[in-house]
Formats: C-alpha cells, structure tokens, sequence
C-alpha cells in the first residue's frame, strides 16, 4: 500500500446506527417535522386499521353513553369521569350526527389534532427549529401506539406538557391549561403547587388556575349536581386491583404459575381485574402506597417552595416525578395512563437547553428510558393481553404475565430516578440561588 494513498475509513461509533442519525440531524427543519409527522402518524393508523382494530370498544362505549345522554340525564352518564369530559365527549357526537362509526372517524381526528397542535408547539418553543425534543414526541406516540388516539389521555398529557412549555413565559397560560387538565382529569390539580414554586409566576398562574379549574367545577355542580360531581372520586376510591398495575404484579405472578386459584375478569368499573387469595392484601399495600406517594409528593414540593429561585428544569422534574408517583403507586394502571408522561418528559427535554451538558445527558437517558416503557406498554397492551387475560392457554399466560411485570418493574425504577433527579437539582437550584 502506498504511503500516500489514503486510509481506509473506518465506521464510526455506533455503525449503521450512528449514521442514520447523523444524516437526520443534517437535515432537520420544518418540512422534515411535518414530513415525519404525516408518516409516523399514518404508520400509526395502518397499524391500527390492519392488526389492532379491536382496540377501539372504548370509543364506541364513549359513543353509546353519549347517545343514551338525553334519556338518562347528566347524573347517570360517564359517571367515572369529571362532567367535562362528557362535553368534551359530546362533541365529536354532534359533529357527526351521532353515526357510530363517524364519532370512531371524529374521536381519531380530534385526538390526532391535539398530537399535532403539542408538536407545532414544541417547534415554536425551540425557536421555529426541529429539535431532539419532537422527535422523542414522535417516537413515543408511535410506540404506544393506536391506543394514543382511542382514549382521550393525550389530552391531559398535551396539556401538562403544555403547562410546562408556557411556565416561564405565560404563567397565565400555565394556570389555565393546568385548571382545564384537572377539570377533565383529576390529577392534573396536583401539579399547580409546583408550577407555584417559582415566586414571580405565582399569582398569575394561581388565579388563571383558579379560574379555569374552579370554573368549571361550578357549572360542573350546577349542569349535574353534587353527586354527579363527585361521583369520578367514589367510582376511583371503589374499584379494584387492575391486572396491569404494579400492585397486582406479585399476584399476577403467582397466577401465573397456578391460574386456577384467581379469577380475572372484568368488572362493573369497565376494568380487567385479579380476585382471590392476597388481592385484599394488595389492595391495601396499593393503599398505603398512595399515601406514601403523595408524602414524597409533597416533600418535593416542600423543597422546591423552599428554594428562592428553582430552575425551569427542577420544576418540571417535580411536574414529572408527580406523574410518575402518582401512576405507579395507584392500584389502577390503564396502558394508556403512560402517554401522561411523555408531554411533560419532551417539555423538559426542551428546557433542558438551558441547562448544563451533564443535565441534558440525565434527561436524554430518562427520555430513551420511557420509549422503552411506552414499546413494553404496546406489548402489554393489546399485543400480549390475550395471554394476560388467560384466552390464549398457559404458556402464554407466563409470557404475558413476565413482559407485563418487567415493564412494572422498569416502571418503578424510572420513577425512582425521576424522583432522585428532582429532588437533587432542586438543591442545586437553592445553592446556586444562594450563591448568587
């Protein structure tokens, strides 16, 4: 070989791999962001309309109460949601006519709208450029796929990742988005004391919270009535031990091995749940459990009203760690409670420009983290439940039930990190307050 002939190249780290994200990196704009969108979305409908189109029952049970509205009367209709929902319900209803399968064509389209309106908001909070941040939103609405647009959880996880974008900037806006996701969710109240932590947006985002949340709680009473108003916390407080939730994995496990000592079947709260030996047992570990989630809840809070100027991030990794705490420690864990987390997750990863390069590396391996829980959540629902439900005999069963308790697991530990991460920078924020 000549001694001036060039060297031969050598792949770089990470072979394939590193290369295709090299030439996508080169060309990120716009165009591309909506390119990408259009594509993972339609790979998200094919997916749907090719292997799982049984996932669609809950919109067509939306469909059915909403129809049943004007015979029974607000009191008795949704009775496991806030009133808003059912307006929010009503209304692919009434673009539709009420036709069956234009409120599924309707239900798709307004949940597709809310993933693209976070998206162009991600695109306009970078500064109009298409960063690293949308495309963790577009990968992990891809993987947890169809089940993103045939329940309404993107809304309250649009609206907290929202919330999180606007803190700084419009704490008005903040307040308001905050207020509205509790008024359709529920839990969405608890992050409006971390939003508060940050003195100089307190009142602003205080009173739009306010009155938004409060608002609508009170034409909520007057439109239904007290019970009707209430009646989301009793039907919550009254279920049972869902099959996927952490809480049911020991027994889960333990039916693995011998099915016939527990039951799983649906129950009157349109859930698959797990009865016989030790469930009353669990159910009050999950009990207890939620008690301890909301006093590690509350200590971050604490810690972060403490600290006289917390960073953007610190705030909305307590915003993160809420979400998490609050989905792991509950006895009920639907698959699509996952998509709660990845609108504050890209939020942050978005503030995290702002931070130090060792953040950005943390949040960056939480990120890849949660992709791999929203594709172990596709497996667990629908690809794998079959098995978990027992209909596709004993070994599928095992399998089911292991995929189902590694993703539990790897839950609890993404928890674990999100909670140490948060409650860390949060001292960091108040020495370097101090310090400055």
């Amino acid at each position: 070989m000549s001694a001036n002939a060039p060297a031969p190249t050598r792949p770089g780290p990470g072979g394939p791999l590193h290369r295709l994200v090299g030439w996508w990196e080169a060309r990120r704009s716009g165009p591309t962001l909506a390119l990408a969108w259009v594509l993972t979305r339609l790979a998200v409908l094919g997916v749907l309309a090719l292997f799982e189109r049984f996932v669609v029952g809950d919109v067509f049970y939306y469909h059915r109460k909403i129809r049943a509205l004007l015979d029974v009367g607000l009191e008795h209709t949704l009775n496991e949601y806030p009133t808003p929902v059912t307006w929010l319900l009503w209304l692919p209803y009434g673009a539709t006519g009420g036709h069956r399968v234009g409120y599924l064509v309707a239900f798709i389209v307004f949940m597709l709208a809310l993933d693209a309106a976070f998206t162009v908001a991600l695109y306009r909070t970078s500064g109009r450029r298409h960063t690293g941040p949308a495309d963790f939103w577009l990968a992990f609405v891809l993987l947890v796929g169809p089940l993103s647009y045939l329940r309404f959880d993107i809304l309250p996880a649009v609206l907290a990742g929202g919330a999180l974008l606007a803190a700084r900037r419009r704490p008005w806006v903040t307040g308001a988005l905050t207020g509205l996701g509790a008024a359709m969710k529920l839990w969405p109240a608890l992050l409006i004391p971390a939003f508060l932590a940050h003195r100089p947006d307190r009142k602003a985002a205080g009173w739009a919270f306010v009155g938004v949340g409060f608002g609508l709680a009170a034409l909520s009473l007057l439109a239904g009535g007290w019970s009707r108003l209430v009646s989301p916390l009793t039907w919550q407080s009254d279920r049972g031990l869902q099959i996927e939730s952490v809480w049911a994995t020991p027994v889960m496990l333990a039916r693995a091995v011998r099915p016939s000592a527990w039951l799983v079947d649906i129950s009157k709260y349109q859930a698959y749940e797990i009865f016989g030996p030790s469930v009353a047992l669990w159910l009050t570990v999950a009990t207890l459990a939620t008690v301890a989630g909301l006093v590690v809840i509350v200590a971050l809070y604490l810690r972060a009203f403490r600290n006289p100027a917390p960073t953007a991030l610190a705030v909305g990794l307590v915003v993160l760690a809420t979400v998490a705490v609050m989905t792991v420690t509950n006895k009920t864990l639907s698959p699509q409670y996952l998509l709660w987390l990845g609108g504050p997750m890209a939020a942050l990863l978005l503030l995290a420009r702002d931070g130090t390069a060792g953040q950005r590396d943390q949040l960056r391996r939480l990120a890849g983290f949660l992709l791999a829980l929203a594709l172990l959540t596709h497996l667990v629902y629908p690809l794998f439940y079959d098995g978990l439900l027992g209909r596709s005999g004993h070994p599928m069963v095992v399998v089911s039930t292991l995929v189902t308790a590694v993703r539990n697991l790897a839950l609890v530990v993404f928890t674990v990190q999100v909670v140490r991460l948060a409650w860390r920078w949060l001292a960091l924020a108040d020495r370097d307050a101090v310090a400055g």
